[in-house]
């Protein structure tokens, strides 16, 4: 009995033992089946979705919703992973090439890579930066001109120097060299000296980040790593990566994307979700280049120019010069025609003829006038653009003008260089260079530089009135001859005429203080035959006056013009005349002072009637200091 008990907890132990064998192994099958039935179910989705969670694994988003509705339904709700083509994205047709981002925009214009080094070519500086370099492609030269200085580059491979005087100064790069295609580059590097902007880099593909203004601009920050995409929208290619952190520009919002700007250049989309706050941060303007306006910057004149031109062809020593200015009140500049230019001459020097006169000089300061020697080019046919387009030429041209100078004692010199539309476009860019150059030599002889130039045109741009405005100390926009010999009859100058004349000079930059309004004192009797031919013939203000009373006609006011009319027909002939007279002259004077304008010219002495500069000295006022 006793031993039986003993072996009873023995037995119990063995069953327990047995029990729990048989659940560890119940267990273990269960384990297996669900691992094996697991492996089934991962197969079948993997079967049956892989490419989905491939796509969704490959398009870099984070693990949400969309990435399980993209590995669920791929064609529908998984983003593209295809990389847009960054070559025609950017629009790189050689090794060589590099695409612009100006402001916020990829632009037509590229840049060039040459030797490390990044270029603009010379029209995209002149679009972008500044127009103020010249150009001789006929002596390998870019010029550029300060108020003091020309600098030099000799243009080639080796041009790794630009030169002040004679004075070089070396860089580590060549400044301007040509294309293959003949197109002029010029050393960003280099022209950031004489501009403000800003340029990057980045290569990979070749492309530049480049500001020339500066604003508030929208800024975000990438709130997940996402991707750029080169339109708004799952399936559209990738532009680049984008980590979390990394701050864009904003350019455009909509209801699910936003058009963005990377620091680095690349534009397109984000989704909205993966975007910070915007917020407006002011950017920071580069300074530091040269600055044309402050170098040319004039006191403005605490007097009126009020000029008559004195038309003269052989020596004069002022002694017809009281009897042209006896009713010239107010009148304080005498512009006497006294060189007419040659070009050059059978030895190759740069000639003129000359016909100024010291005593003359003598005699109008005795007067109170100063004396702007005029320059002109009409009195002879020679080629101007040998002339302005050779350094030679326009140096001698300039050492010349300056030794009259100083043997005739004038204040001053008005160039009258008038060129036909054929001209214009040739000669143009080399003629401003040429009074870049001698602005330089008037200012530094205190001598006052002056230009007659026609009311601003299309044809006329090439002769960039904004730059003269810059260089010359006065600009005389000759307000006349709005129907001239070889037109259609009509006024001389409207008032219309000259109201748009003065607001396109100064929407053209050209500071209103430096502005002179050239007026007529002349006007034309026109003839009109049968067959429409028309002549015409200029006459100062009394004999027009006379003509017209002469003849009994009556006079009739042009209201669109503001000036008198009268008209004849005679025989086969019609004869008209828009009659320069005081309302005239009352009416353009108003519009000049309405326009800001302080200054007058007339052409020409001895046309104007006796009270014509009594009306300028009334109704032209004196500038304040505060203008």
């Amino acid at each position: 009995m006793k031993e039986n008990q003993q072996q009873r907890p023995r037995r119990r132990r063995r069953r327990q033992q047995h029990a729990n064998r048989e659940v560890l192994r119940r267990f273990r099958n269960s384990v297996i089946a669900f691992l094996v039935i697991a492996l089934l179910i991962v197969i079948v989705i993997w079967v049956a979705f892989g490419k989905g969670i491939r796509q969704a694994k490959e398009s870099g988003e984070k693990f949400g919703v969309q990435w399980m509705l993209a590995a669920l339904y791929p064609e529908k709700y998984s983003y593209s992973t295809e990389q847009a083509n960054l070559q025609e994205y950017f629009r790189l047709e050689s090794a060589e090439d590099i695409a612009i981002i100006l402001q916020d925009d990829r632009i037509n214009a590229k840049g060039k890579l040459y030797d490390g080094t990044v270029y603009f070519s010379i029209d995209t500086i002149r679009d972008l930066f500044t127009d103020r370099f010249y150009v001789s492609t006929e002596e390998n030269l870019l010029l550029y001109t300060t108020a003091k200085d020309v600098i030099r580059v000799d243009i080639g491979d080796d041009s790794k120097a630009y030169y002040v005087g004679e004075q070089a100064n070396p860089t580590d790069y060549v400044i301007a060299r040509y294309a293959k295609d003949g197109t002029l580059y010029v050393a960003a590097d280099y022209v950031q000296k004489y501009a403000n902007f800003t340029y990057d880099f980045y290569a990979d593909p070749n492309r530049m980040q480049v500001y020339n203004s500066w604003g508030t601009d929208k800024m975000a920050e990438v709130t997940d790593d996402t991707h750029v995409r080169y339109q708004g929208g799952i399936k559209s290619d990738i532009l680049c990566p984008i980590t979390a952190g990394t701050m864009v520009e904003v350019l455009e919002g909509m209801e699910n994307w936003t058009k963005i700007k990377t620091s680095d250049g690349y534009i397109g989309y984000i989704e909205n979700a993966r975007l910070g706050e915007v917020q407006e941060v002011k950017a920071d303007p580069a300074t530091g280049a040269y600055d044309p306006k402050t170098d040319y910057a004039m006191t403005p004149p605490e007097q009126r120019v009020l000029l008559g031109w004195h038309q003269i062809f052989s020596p004069d020593d002022g002694t017809k010069l009281a009897e042209v200015t006896a009713n010239a009140t107010g009148m304080n500049v005498v512009s006497p025609t006294w060189f007419f230019l040659k070009g050059t001459n059978e030895a190759g020097e740069v000639d003129y003829t000359c016909i100024a006169s010291a005593k003359y000089v003598e005699r109008a300061h005795e007067k109170g006038y100063q004396v702007w020697a005029l320059v002109e080019n009409m009195e002879n046919d020679f080629d101007e653009y040998a002339l302005f387009s050779s350094s030679a030429n326009r140096a001698a041209l300039i050492d010349k003008l300056m030794a009259d100078a100083e043997t005739y004692g004038f204040d001053g010199i008005n160039m009258d260089i008038e060129l036909t539309d054929s001209k214009l476009n040739k000669v143009g860019a080399h003629y401003v260079q040429f009074l870049r150059e001698l602005s330089i030599q008037t200012h530094e002889r205190g001598l006052v530089l002056s230009v007659d130039v026609n009311v601003p045109t299309e044809s006329n741009r090439e002769i960039n009135l904004r730059e003269q405005g810059l260089i010359n100390d006065y600009v005389i926009v000759m307000a006349y001859d709005e129907h001239y010999i070889g037109s259609e009859a009509g006024s001389i100058s409207s008032v219309g005429f000259v109201e748009k004349g003065l607001e396109d000079m100064k929407k053209l930059g050209v500071p209103v203080d430096k502005i002179v309004c050239g007026v007529p004192f002349y006007t034309r009797i026109w003839n009109t035959d049968s067959h429409g031919s028309v002549t015409s013939q200029a006459v100062g203000m009394d004999t027009a006056i006379e003509w017209v009373n002469n003849r009994s006609l009556p006079i009739s006011w042009d209201e669109d013009a503001c000036c008198n009319y009268a008209e004849k027909k005679e025989a086969s002939s019609t004869y008209q005349v828009w009659i320069e007279d005081e309302e005239s002259m009352q009416a353009r004077l108003s519009i000049i002072g309405s326009q800001g304008v302080h200054s007058v010219a007339g052409w020409k002495l001895e046309m104007e009637n006796a009270n014509t500069w009594n009306i300028i000295d009334s109704m032209i006022e004196q500038p304040s200091k505060e203008e």
